[in-house]
């Protein structure tokens, strides 16, 4: 069992999920069911299970979502990749920013003129 002074993650509503123990009480707070379904949907083997469920978040209370996960997750250890930012788009972020920075243009203008230059570059 849990201590009284930990607070609990979304890591470990995860963990009760993979592992079907209950340590702690649902707290949509911390765990609501569009940030577990987002994360459960990076594991191709649960795509199934997320599929299901997914059109009826907004319908459905959180802690309902909560138990058909903890029902039908099938039972195991997992490793889930959360996507990060790549290079490219690190490079894209720098090259808005230097746009930004040598005219009067807002960050999304800028945005928006590089996607229109990255099109045409692509076209030609």
């Amino acid at each position: 069992m849990a201590k009284e002074t930990e607070h609990p993650n979304l890591f470990d509503f995860m963990n009760q999920i993979f592992y079907k123990k209950r340590q702690y009480v649902y707290d949509k707070k911390i765990a609501n069911s569009y940030l577990l379904l987002m994360w459960l949907s990076h594991d191709p083997q649960l795509i199934q299970y997320i599929h299901k469920i997914n059109c009826l978040q907004w319908y459905i209370p959180d802690d309902i979502i909560y138990e058909y996960l903890m029902y039908e997750i099938p039972k195991g250890r997992r490793f889930i990749k959360w996507t990060k930012k790549g290079t490219a788009d690190k490079k894209k972020e720098k090259r808005i920013q230097e746009l930004v920075e040598n005219t009067n243009l807002s960050k999304r203008e800028a945005s928006i003129v590089l996607n229109k230059l990255e099109r045409l570059e692509n076209a030609n």
